[in-house]
């Protein structure tokens, strides 16, 4: 009999799609049924799938949803769907720590270590804006987790891996020197917003922010064992099925929250018209960050802002096992458009932007490919071996007059279509490209940036090497970890206490 009942709400749900429009909503009514005919098409009802809402002049004007929050039992997506948000949870704890400077609590040019004891002996001086800029330089807590054999296998809640960190000896880069992306200093912001605070990092999220917005269906989970009520669960497809993909890392402060899209939706509404906090906190919160250097970073504290097609905008992305979540605002518009998936792939990210193309068509500005072909002798200066990450290389190669990217140690190449300027397309991952400057380039995708540095690989002969000088137990302080050396078949080959070895 479930079944049946089931069944009859999820065919209600399929062709329910809700319309509030406004009398001074300025998109047409046709404009939203473009939306809903763009929404049906990236999600089917048999599926993993997602919610979707459109807020306009603090207005819902759309909302829709599609697919299964659980395919074991066919249930379907609704909008009381909890989904886990990821990195979006990143702006909520920025805004929980700026009520907190506003009581006089903190301040986001403190010194972490005046908060975190622990971390006394860094040599650099980290504030709390550094946190939450990702300027800080401390090791991304995902790394540290796979040293000591945690991640991706092993689950390890926001307890465990505050610990991790606590333990850190050093940074990678001095803090400001560049901007990297990582959870590490969110999570470390959780903590020191746990004890200014002297509550738990959840209840004090609830209470200044969830229930005065009425986000009645909000909470922080930090830990992947915790039951929340309506889930959304997570998945992925391999060779035709569906897998599930559960969280590994439960981290509060820098993931960590589960809302639905009503709930979402009061979160945005705030954005456009503050109820809690006010729109300096905003204002803070979307100012570049510069480098040492000078160089500027469009990342604020939580938020990232840029020019989408002439267009001004400022959001957030998260991503995490099979969840995908997306919150886009449109400030001159008073337009926000928010996605919540369970399908991690990029249909989220079309769903937005396709759906501004669709809103905003008499405001965007085409950017198509440029007309002017470049030549070999033009192409020939951003040549050479780019480092992307520690052990990650890439080559770049002009030949033909085209530009070819190449993963070092690989023969295949790949065209780089030009776009204009210095910058590239690389078609081989949607929303991604190549911006060259002198002797680097960032490489975007979706909404993370890496920057590459040009170098020089010597390989080493290990013909003319003693590997036996190599050989030995190898320990960690900071983690307690240990790893051996050894020579087999004349080869370096490293043992650990998990996983296989690796030459």
């Amino acid at each position: 009999m479930k079944h049946k009942i089931f069944i009859g709400t999820f065919l209600f749900l399929l062709v329910q799609s809700q319309f509030v429009l406004g009398q001074t909503n300025s998109i047409e009514q046709k404009s939203y049924t473009k939306v809903d005919s763009l929404f049906n098409s990236l999600y089917q009802s048999n599926k993993t799938g997602a919610a979707f809402a459109i807020i306009k002049n603090g207005e819902t004007t759309y909302k829709n949803f599609k697919g299964l929050a659980n395919i074991e039992y066919h249930l379907p997506i609704t909008d009381s769907t909890a989904f886990h948000i990821a990195s979006i949870s990143k702006q909520f704890t920025v805004y929980l720590a700026l009520l907190l400077e506003k009581e006089g609590k903190l301040s986001f040019k403190d010194d972490i270590r005046s908060h975190l004891p622990e971390l006394n002996h860094l040599s650099n001086t980290i504030t709390i804006k550094n946190l939450t800029n990702h300027t800080h330089g401390l090791p991304n807590i995902h790394e540290l987790a796979s040293l000591k054999g945690i991640f991706p296998k092993q689950q390890i809640n926001h307890k465990e891996i505050v610990q991790l960190l606590l333990n850190i000896k050093q940074t990678n880069f001095k803090t400001g020197d560049k901007y990297e992306y990582n959870n590490t200093g969110y999570i470390l912001l959780a903590e020191i917003i746990e004890r200014v605070g002297k509550k738990p990092f959840n209840e004090q999220l609830k209470q200044k922010i969830f229930l005065p917005l009425g986000m009645n269906h909000s909470e922080a989970i930090n830990d992947a064992n915790i039951t929340v009520k309506n889930k959304a669960y997570s998945y992925q497809l391999r060779n035709d099925k569906y897998e599930n993909l559960p969280l590994k890392l439960s981290a509060i402060g820098s993931s960590g929250i589960n809302t639905t899209i009503n709930d979402l939706s009061l979160w945005s509404k705030n954005y456009q018209n503050p109820i809690v906090g006010s729109r300096a906190f905003y204002d803070k919160m979307e100012q570049a960050t510069y480098l040492n250097s000078g160089k500027k970073i469009s990342y604020g504290l939580g938020l990232q802002f840029e020019t989408y097609k002439g267009l001004n905008i400022v959001f957030h992305g998260g991503g995490d096992a099979g969840y995908r979540s997306y919150i886009l605002h449109i400030p001159k518009h008073q337009l926000s458009i928010i996605i919540l998936a369970n399908t991690n792939d990029f249909s989220a990210l079309d769903a937005v932007y396709k759906t501004v193309d669709i809103l905003l068509k008499d405001y965007i500005k085409s950017e198509g490919k440029t007309e002017v072909k470049l030549s070999n002798k033009q192409l020939k200066k951003y040549e050479g071996t780019y480092e992307f990450q520690p052990g990650i290389y890439f080559n770049i190669i002009a030949k033909n007059d085209t530009l070819y990217f190449q993963q070092n140690g690989t023969k295949g190449i790949n065209p780089l279509p030009h776009l204009k300027d210095n910058i590239f397309d690389f078609p081989y991952i949607k929303y991604s490209k190549i911006t060259f400057y002198e002797d680097k380039f960032d490489f975007r995708i979706a909404d993370f940036n890496y920057e590459c540095i040009k170098t020089v690989i010597k390989e080493p002969n290990f013909n003319e090497k003693n590997l036996d000088n190599f050989v030995g137990l190898f320990r960690n302080e900071e983690f307690k970890i240990i790893y051996e050396l050894t020579v087999v078949d004349n080869k370096l080959n490293l043992r650990r206490t998990f996983g296989g070895d690796i030459v």
